[in-house]
């Protein structure tokens, strides 16, 4: 075994036994989803997914990312399947760690609170969503809908003159009290309409952030 693929030993990072765990998998309907399992036990460097209905299909040997949450953070851990059952429910597969887990939280940048600005985006054809705050990578809206982390959406935000459109990933959900979800959305870049979002998402950052200063500056 290279030294690359070796596991580097789960140990703190490694998902609980009997915890949520998402495989990821890219549909060409779909978009980038993410289907859950439970994750049954956790050995030194590798650890059983469960699925209850039959997932996508995986070939041994495959790489793949699975997400999970640990000490209160979602991460995004690459993996190898090991082996596989082919007759269930339940469906079994069996991961190796190869590589160190990372954060995959919704946005490291800061981020700029846009409840008052009446920004709103249009969510897979849902209008009138309101943004909640932006930030260079992505964006929190509230929606009537229930998507499911990892779900790709087409989103278009109208800003002035413009409009800036392009595919996001969710990311995360929080129930709200008046029965909408607010969704963190991370943006995919690496598209020419992806790039244009990105633009447009740090021209939305920047403006409201100078306004907004430009205000402070005035009252004081």
């Amino acid at each position: 075994m290279s030294g690359a693929d070796r596991g580097p030993g789960l140990g703190a990072t490694a998902p609980k036994q009997g915890s949520r765990a998402f495989l990821r998998f890219d549909s060409p309907s779909r978009g980038r989803v993410l289907e859950p399992g439970i994750v049954e036990s956790v050995g030194e460097d590798s650890w059983t997914l469960v699925f209850d209905s039959r997932h996508h299909a995986v070939e041994t040997g495959e790489r793949r990312l699975v997400y999970y949450t640990r000490a209160r953070r979602f991460v995004e851990q690459p993996v190898r399947v090991e082996s596989q059952t082919g007759d269930g429910p339940p469906y079994v597969l069996t991961l190796k760690s190869i590589g160190e887990p990372a954060a995959a939280e919704v946005r490291s940048e800061d981020r700029v609170d846009t409840s008052d600005s009446g920004l709103e985006a249009i969510l897979d054809g849902e209008a009138s969503c309101p943004i909640r705050d932006v930030s260079l990578s992505g964006l929190a809206v509230i929606s009537g809908r229930a998507y499911p982390i990892g779900r790709s959406l087409e989103v278009a935000i109208r800003y002035g003159s413009e409009e800036f459109a392009g595919e996001m990933e969710v990311r995360c959900a929080s129930a709200q009290p008046d029965g909408t979800t607010r969704y963190g959305l991370l943006g995919v870049f690496d598209t020419p309409q992806g790039r244009s979002l990105k633009n447009g998402l740090t021209k939305m950052t920047l403006d409201i952030q100078q306004r907004r200063l430009q205000r402070i500056a005035g009252s004081s």
